[in-house]
């Protein structure tokens, strides 16, 4: 063992070669490697990922302008489908043919909404309907009336033969500097009510590709529908980029058939200024080789410290925050691109970590609002009802009632205008505004009404949100007692356990086939059948304060008796 330990030492390795020897042979590696390394490097890597990396920017920008300009004719295209499905041109026309406006009603009307829908958008000229009843008469938007005209000398015929082969469809058609787009106008019934045309303003449509134009400094063909370049063989152009060294050009082609219209782009670059970076960096690599083999060992160490250790701080510390370890900073200070990285990569971790807290906090103000926006809709109907009924007593006689019935009323108003902040009150603060509802409703129906109550007194302790139970008596006299001409209101209240159970019945006219779905709607949350509005908005709060813990139903009990029961959770304030 010991003297093959002796055989490989560096003693007598070195008696095999000469330390000249060996110094040579490492200068010559030092030296033969890179050269050959750098010289592979130049022709293929450098060449190739240079070549990919104009690919890829010219790609990219190319993406990019296509993705803005179909933005822009996808708008065009939606504000066309707006002026059919919205009728107000479709209904103008049918009044106008009725006889039901005249001539210049029917004009000012269609002019005020071409003006008003496109009157202030940049991408058109003019906005006009051609009615299908008169195709002589061209209404046109106020601001676009001498763009109009002078469209229609041009091409008034062209657009009056694409317009009879459209039926639902629609059209960019027009030549040289002009370009409009062309949609029938139609009813619910689908008959063809006119023919709406849109001049539009090529500088401001098709902005993106004259802007990828000019930074690549090359020659863009273009087809839109019946407009542009249609003489083109677009189908002998391959999709994507393409490379032609032996035109020395490089092109790029795309196009979209897919939607309401059909788009079609190719974008031809001169390939020798394209790719003249390459060539003058294949003369000035020969150069570089003989600088270098000095540098080599330099560069390697400066890799090391500047790029590899920095990155691989920055790479550890993005798995912490992976991990979920939040607010990660990284020891690395500014005065250079990396060590920037490094003190904004700190910063938005803690700026991340603060922000995440914030959201929450947000998300929490968010909600309140919500509930402030639901809490604070009033309902008119009772409002316009009360002051009826003051007005009513007033005149019949000049008791104290009418100083009781204001003082009720102004309980009401305070609960209902929530004047005092607050959305969350005691059950025994929510009955006395039920008590002053009870108030009204017995001076409008007086015996023909009963009301009874079982108010459990744990339960008026319980907290439930503002205006829970008064919605509910509303609702119970005007869809159950008012119908029935009177009846009996029985309020009951009770605490099980952690929830608040309130139970309200009325004997008046009981739950119709027909009321059903507006009573679901309503209890889903959705607000669009305004006579159960209040019901809505207490699912909606009860919804957005507990949760799925809440529940509010209605049902018909015995007797054909109207039944709704409100459950509210106490566990949490």
């Amino acid at each position: 063992m010991r003297k093959n330990r002796a055989a490989s030492s560096p003693e007598v390795r070195g008696r095999r070669f000469s330390l000249r020897f060996q110094l040579v042979a490492l200068m010559l590696l030092c030296y033969l490697i890179p050269v050959f390394v750098l010289g592979f490097f130049a022709r293929h890597v450098l060449r190739y990922g240079l070549q990919e990396k104009v690919e890829a920017a010219l790609v990219s920008s190319a993406q990019h302008a296509w993705t803005m300009t179909c933005q822009n004719l996808d708008r065009v295209v939606s504000l066309g489908q707006e002026t059919v499905y919205d009728e107000e041109l479709a209904g103008a026309w049918a009044k106008w043919r009725a006889s039901s406006v005249s001539n210049a009603e029917f004009l000012q009307t269609s002019r005020n909404y071409l003006e008003r829908k496109f009157g202030r958008d940049h991408l058109f000229t003019f906005a006009s309907f051609l009615p299908v009843a008169d195709q002589e008469l061209l209404i046109s938007n106020p601001s676009g009336q001498l763009a109009a005209s002078e469209f229609f000398r041009q091409d008034y015929s062209r657009v009056l033969r694409a317009a009879e082969n459209l039926d639902t469809r629609s059209l960019f058609l027009g030549s040289g500097g002009q370009l409009c787009y062309v949609r029938n106008v139609m009813n619910l019934r689908l008959e063809k009510t006119g023919v709406l045309i849109l001049g539009l303003d090529q500088s401001q449509l098709f902005s993106p590709l004259w802007t990828l134009r000019d930074s690549w400094n090359g020659e863009i063909r273009l087809c839109l529908d019946q407009f542009g370049n249609t003489d083109t063989d677009w189908e002998s152009l391959p999709a994507g980029f393409t490379d032609l060294p032996g035109e020395k050009l490089i092109r790029y082609v795309q196009a979209d058939a897919a939607g309401d219209y059909e788009l079609r782009l190719s974008l031809t670059l001169d390939r020798t200024e394209q790719y003249r970076d390459l060539y003058f960096f294949q003369n000035l690599s020969i150069g570089l080789y003989l600088l270098l083999i000095p540098l080599l060992i330099l560069i390697i160490l400066f890799v090391r410290r500047r790029l590899i250790r920095p990155i691989s701080l920055l790479a550890d510390a993005s798995r912490r925050i992976e991990a979920g370890e939040l607010g990660v900073t990284v020891p690395m200070r500014g005065g250079d691109e990396l060590g920037d990285l490094g003190v904004a990569f700190s910063g938005m971790s803690v700026r991340l970590r603060d922000l995440i807290e914030k959201t929450y906090q947000g998300e929490i103000e968010l909600k309140n609002a919500q509930i402030q926006a639901l809490q604070s809709r009033i309902n008119p109907h009772f409002l316009n009802n009360a002051l009826e009924t003051i007005n009513w007593q007033a005149r019949l006689e000049g008791s104290e009632t009418i100083s009781n019935m204001i003082g009720a009323l102004s309980v009401l108003l305070n609960a209902t205008l929530a004047r005092k902040n607050r959305r969350i009150v005691s059950l025994r603060e929510e009955l006395e505004v039920a008590e002053g509802y009870i108030y009204f409703i017995q001076q409008r129906f007086g015996d023909a009404l009963v009301i009874r109550r079982e108010i459990d007194p744990e339960a008026e302790k319980c907290i439930l949100p503002l205006l829970t139970v008064q919605p509910v008596l509303e609702n119970a006299v005007e869809h159950g007692i008012a119908p029935a001409g009177g009846g009996e209101i029985r309020l009951a209240a009770r605490a099980a356990g952690s929830c608040l159970e309130l139970r309200i019945t009325n004997t008046g006219r009981s739950i119709q086939p027909e009321d059903r779905a507006r009573i679901d709607a309503a209890l889903a949350g959705e607000t669009g059948e305004s006579s159960h509005l209040g019901l809505a908005n207490i699912a909606n709060r009860l919804r957005l304060l507990y949760g799925q813990r809440a529940r509010i139903t209605v049902s018909g009990g015995p007797d054909l008796e109207t039944v709704v029961e409100i459950h509210v959770p106490q566990d949490e304030a």
